[in-house]
């Protein structure tokens, strides 16, 4: 390894994100026009377009990735822009199924005609409730009631005559009763017998008396049947009278509207309607004009209650569209059964029962967005019990069923099937990248149904639109919000922070919502101060108060750390040790940690022994990179002899679970340094991976571990040598806090960019690192170390663990490894 070039001490200018607000070409976001497009998301703007497009049903659309506030506003906007097709769909009514009342019918009409249609027949009942019942007391309608009434009432008295006549010739006269009974009381010159004189009869006048009754009896039996006919025929013939006025009042009413709307279903569910009228007169007339016992009876039907009482001649518009200009663009925030697909409401009546009908049939999101677009979380649909497999449903068939679905299903009924609607309508879900993965590998149908996807890049590169964006986002907000504008530095720091979140100086996040939140606290700041623009500082303020609201633990350990409970040196020098960056996640913060990592060397062949590791602390790419660390040093120093060491390495002070592989650059100069007994910088903190041929790659979180490590030193106290080595390819991570970055200008803090191994040893040590053939050089110091020991080894011809050490041309009897298996090994 000859690679000589030297590492690089970093400006204030490189570690930080420098903008120019006059080059945003505005003043104040109150000069721009609100964000409402989506931007720098080329996949998502060619989804859109595919899916808007295309006519194919199963093509329905799958965001992936997008996150954050407004998103729906934002979809429904590059959805509104993209729509091809600008027809208004049609409005859905339910109505009464005449013939099968438990199947009520769905009809179409065009947008706006269903509420126009329902006033109609809205104002044909109340025309109906007050012409039906003046026409049927008519002076016309009287005089065909009363020439019928005369008609059967001769008919009537003729066989009634007859049954008299009879009587008289039997010397016996016929009386009918108010409640139809008839009766035969016997003559007596010529008049009717009293009960004295009928007492008086002799037994043979008796038994005559009765036979001539007897013979009687079956008359009158053939008289009272001829005359309830009589009667019958009359209520008919009655009724027909009453049909026919009614006819000359409903259907030129009927037509009528017939001629406005022209559907033909609508005609023919009219006709049945007609004929219903017509077969049901009563209900149009009125309780004191009808026979107590059919008042009675209506009235405990509902009569009294117009609703009820007319309750299968209304109509139940479902969707309405009279109002849209364009297809609908519906946004479902809560996708469960009811929501999405609609119910059928049930009511108690007021003898408690649970009853419905097809008014209360309710139309879900899917209805309301037929013909246009339905927006939702697909996650949220999948939690929600019976959901998913109902839409899969419902989108492959392209029909839409209203039924009840509730966990209560079991205890209340719904004889109601109401006439499915079919269902065109284009469905755009968003949610998480895993999702969509698992749910296209193990859901067929999932597959068939979403065939457009993209995933929304949480960052975009940085470019001279950015200010111009971030702006308009702060533009849209203080219309939708209430915010106060923002002036273009203020909008220069919400890019720094914007950077700072994409960890990357020539990116910025997409994820507005970040963004958003920032903004909403820097205009609280401001308007507490009475200002009527932000300006930058109160951007800073909203970021250092979010820190301070979160920070609890990572100034707990920084002041462990002041106080000597764990233990890191900030000065001087020493060997085997160094100061190693972590960075802890608690969610909504996170922070760089400092921690001391050693290591100790001595005689036998264990290898390098990851304590971690052994004590089952460690994660698999925690051990990988301990196992690439072991690769290197063969590269190094195993070219020629055998690599014979036995040494172990530790996180001191370390208590929970590690991972990664951002301490093994620190691990190897530890190491190394315990090797060749050459003290390490101690007020020099290092990150960063490496490889086997010693180049040091990029590390995670890098603004964090910086930043970190100089609030420990700050709180020790700045010496102005202290500083962090990181790996050169993350300079263009850098975005750090103004306070770092103050303390690199004035030389108070430093930071280091190293590419290869030899750059951190040269940093940490002050002496060449050179390789191993140069002399005083720190590989050839190294080399000698791992020479000796297999000097000594050899000598001794036994290993650390009593077992023989080969020696080449001896029978190969390698020791096994001391060390426990590695996880599922």
């Amino acid at each position: 390894m000859t690679e000589q070039t030297e590492y690089r001490e970093l400006t204030s200018k490189e570690v930080t994100l420098k903008l120019d607000p006059k080059s945003f070409g505005f003043k104040s976001t109150q000069e721009l026009e609100p964000l409402t497009e989506i931007v720098a998301q080329p996949r998502v703007v060619r989804a859109l377009e595919l899916g808007t497009g295309i006519r194919h049903p199963n093509y329905h659309i799958y965001l992936s990735g997008l996150i954050g506030t407004g998103r729906n506003e934002l979809i429904t906007h590059a959805l509104r822009e993209r729509i091809l097709d600008d027809s208004i769909p049609d409005d859905w009514i339910y109505v009464n199924n005449f013939e099968e009342p438990d199947c009520p019918l769905a009809i179409n009409l065009p947008a706006g005609q269903g509420i126009q249609f329902r006033s109609e027949m809205e104002a044909l009942i109340e025309q109906l409730q007050e012409s039906l019942p003046k026409a049927f007391k008519e002076e016309d309608f009287g005089k065909e009631k009363e020439k019928l009434r005369q008609i059967y009432r001769k008919r009537g008295e003729e066989v009634f005559d007859k049954l008299q006549k009879l009587a008289g010739q039997h010397e016996l006269t016929v009386q009918q009763m108010p409640n139809g009974e008839i009766l035969f009381i016997p003559l007596k010159d010529n008049r009717p017998m009293t009960q004295q004189e009928i007492e008086q009869l002799s037994p043979e006048e008796m038994q005559e008396l009765e036979s001539h009754q007897d013979e009687l009896v079956g008359m009158a039996g053939r008289v009272l049947q001829e005359q309830r006919e009589i009667q019958r025929q009359l209520s008919g013939d009655v009724r027909e009278v009453a049909r026919r006025f009614a006819v000359q009042i409903v259907e030129p009413l009927i037509n009528e509207i017939q001629q406005k709307f022209t559907i033909p279903r609508l005609k023919d569910w009219l006709s049945h309607f007609k004929t219903h009228v017509i077969n049901h007169l009563n209900l149009f007339r009125d309780l004191s004009d009808m026979p107590p016992q059919a008042a009675t009876m209506l009235a405990g039907e509902g009569g009294i209650d117009p609703e009820q009482r007319f309750l299968d001649y209304r109509v139940n518009v479902v969707v309405d569209n009279s109002h849209l200009k364009e297809p609908p663009i519906i946004v479902e925030d809560a996708p469960n059964y009811r929501n999405l697909f609609g119910t059928i409401e049930r009511v108690v009546d007021r003898a408690g029962r649970v009853i419905t009908n097809f008014s209360r049939i309710k139309a879900g999101s899917l209805l309301k967005a037929n013909g246009g677009y339905l927006i939702l979380n697909l996650m949220d649909a999948l939690i929600e019990p019976f959901v998913w497999k109902e839409l899969k449903r419902t989108l492959k068939n392209q029909s839409l069923e209203i039924q009840v679905q509730d966990q209560f299903s079991m205890f209340t009924l719904s004889a109601l099937q109401p006439e499915s609607i079919p269902l065109k309508v284009r469905l755009v879900a968003f949610g998480e990248p895993l999702i969509y993965h698992l749910l296209y590998l193990h859901d067929e149908d999932f597959r068939e149904i979403f065939r457009v996807k993209a995933d929304f890049d949480d960052e975009q590169d940085r470019d001279q639109e950015t200010g111009l964006i971030y702006g308009r986002l702060i533009r849209q907000l203080s219309e939708k919000e209430g915010l106060l504008p923002f002036n273009a530095a203020a909008v220069a720091e919400l890019i720094r922070v914007g950077s700072r979140l994409a960890s990357h100086q020539n990116k910025v996040t997409s994820i507005f919502s970040h963004i958003g939140d920032v903004a909403r606290e820097a205009s609280f700041w401001a308007s507490r101060d009475k200002k009527k623009v932000v300006q930058p500082d109160y951007v800073r303020q909203a970021i250092q108060e979010r820190i301070f609201r979160s920070d609890m633990v990572a100034e707990k350990i920084r002041g462990l750390i002041a106080d000597g409970t764990l233990l890191i040196q900030l000065e001087g020098t020493r060997v085997g040790q160094i100061n190693g960056l972590a960075v802890a996640d608690l969610g909504d913060y996170a922070f760089g940690r400092p921690s001391r990592l050693t290591a100790s060397v001595g005689v036998g062949t264990a290898g390098i022994i990851n304590i971690e590791r052994e004590s089952r602390m460690s994660g698999s790419t925690y051990d990988k990179a301990m196992l690439i660390l072991e690769g290197l040093l063969r590269n190094l120093y195993a070219g020629e002899q055998p690599l014979t060491l036995s040494a172990s390495i530790a996180m001191e002070q370390s208590y929970g679970g590690i991972d990664g592989d951002s301490a093994s650059v620190a691990e190897l100069l530890c190491l190394l340094s315990a090797l060749a007994e050459v003290p390490l910088r101690q007020d020099i903190a290092v990150t960063g991976s490496i490889n086997q041929f010693g180049e040091v790659q990029a590390i995670g979180g890098v603004n964090e571990k910086i930043e970190g490590f100089f609030d420990v030193c700050h709180a020790y106290g700045l010496t102005g040598t202290q500083g962090v080595c990181i790996p050169g390819s993350n300079v263009q991570n850098l975005v750090l806090r103004d306070d770092v970055v103050q303390a690199i200008q004035q030389g108070a803090f430093h930071v280091w960019a190293v590419s290869t191994l030899n750059q951190a040893i040269e940093l940490f040590t002050g002496i060449p690192a050179g390789d191993g053939s140069e002399k005083n050089s720190f590989h050839r110091q190294v080399l000698d170390r791992l020479t000796e020991i297999t000097e000594l080894l050899l000598e001794q011809k036994m290993t650390d663990t009593g077992r023989l050490l080969w020696i080449p041309g001896t029978p190969l009897d390698l020791p096994s490894d001391p060390r426990p298996p590695l996880p599922g090994q």
